[in-house]
Formats: structure tokens, sequence, C-alpha cells
């Protein structure tokens, strides 16, 4: 199998964008590289003029299907041969994504729910109110948090957004569980590195997750 580095992958980002900075610099980070030519190919696309996905579930907003899969042609157009989504619940929308026969769908969602399975342990959600709401994260050994503390951790990822940090809050509220939990939004997905210092606390990260099965395909 060639490398992905002779292959083109997409980024559909924008949602938001600094968690799609988040992913690509990890992907760079963690990449065994000694020179440029070792890296990964890569095209990212920010775009953030995709409407909210929450909004769109929960509120009737906007449908953000006809940008995410203009964005799929896009990426198409690019050249890319395979994409991924920094959002979970963009994750919503995937039955319903065009010309999945000329790029493959890396599925962030998927390959948490297919790590997280092997752990043995049930593990507690933190995500947008969207997600929640379609059930994305539908596994048993996956729970939502109670429900009076959905509106808290939503309130981090509106905040996050407007660039705000957000850390001591997200740290609070996952003690509060009291549990491991399963960073279901990259918003939260920016307090990875920091969260993983503190030792009272499991927690694991959807796009963590997602950057790993990218750089092991590389390395096939």
């Amino acid at each position: 199998m060639e490398k992905l580095s002779n292959y083109k992958v997409g980024i559909l980002g924008g949602m938001g964008p600094l968690a799609t900075v988040k992913l690509y610099e990890r992907i760079v980070n963690k990449t065994k590289a000694s020179f440029d030519q070792e890296h990964i190919e890569m095209v990212i696309l920010n775009k953030c003029s995709i409407p909210d996905r929450t909004l769109a579930l929960t509120k009737g907003g906007k449908d953000p299907l006809p940008y995410l899969n203009e964005g799929i042609n896009e990426l198409i157009s690019l050249g890319c041969k395979y994409f991924v989504m920094p959002c979970n619940t963009a994750h919503a929308y995937k039955n319903h994504f065009n010309n999945l026969d000329k790029i493959e769908f890396l599925d962030m969602v998927e390959g948490a729910k297919d790590y997280l399975s092997k752990l043995g342990k049930d593990i507690y959600v933190f995500c947008t109110n969207g997600t929640r709401s379609v059930n994305v994260y539908n596994a048993p050994f996956l729970k939502y948090v109670d429900i009076n503390l959905q509106d808290s951790i939503m309130d981090i990822i509106t905040q996050t957004k407007a660039g705000k940090d957000e850390f001591d809050k997200l740290l609070k509220y996952i003690r509060t569980v009291n549990a491991p939990v399963l960073l279901a939004c990259t918003e939260y997905s920016i307090y990875y590195d920091r969260l993983k210092e503190v030792s009272d606390i499991e927690v694991y990260d959807a796009m963590e997750i997602l950057v790993d099965r990218i750089i092991n395909l590389n390395n096939k």
C-alpha cells in the first residue's frame, strides 16, 4: 500500500476554525518525519460558512448539508482521496454525503466508538446539544451526562468559539461527572493536552483517536 503522503488528505474544517488548526497541528506533530517530504500531503478547507449544526438539529436552523456536500466536492476537485471533519456534530449528516465513491471518509465518530469499545468501561460523552439530540454516539457503553449539566457544558463550547479560555470550567464539570469522559466536541479537544496533565481524571478525545488513525494509515 502506498503511503498517504502520496495522496492528499482533505480536512473539511471551519467547524470551528481553531479546532481545524488543532487537528492539523496534531497530525504534523505526531508524524514521524525527518524532512518536509515525509509529511502527509493535506488540503485544509476552512469552510466556516457551514451553518451551525446544533442549531439545525435542535432549532430548525439553516441546513448545513448542502454546504458540507459542497465542501466534499471542493476537496475532490483538489485531488483529495480521503477527508476528515473536525466536528462531531457534523457526523449526524454523514449518511447523506455525496460522491463517497470518489473520496473516502475517515469517520471520527466510528473510529472513537471502535477504540473505546475495547476498554470495557462506561464513558460519559461531553458533546453539543445537537450531537446529543440525534444520538450521534449511539453505543451502550457511552452515556450522556445528566441533562441538568448539558447546558453548562454546551456553554463552554460557545465561549471557546468566541475566543475565551474555558479550561477551568471544563475541568470542574469533568470532575463533577467523576467518571471517564470522552471529549466529543472538537472545541473540547483544544483543551485535551492540558487535561492529560491532570492526574485525577480519565479523559479520551475523539480528535486524538482520529489523528492516530491517520498516522497509522500513513505508516502502513
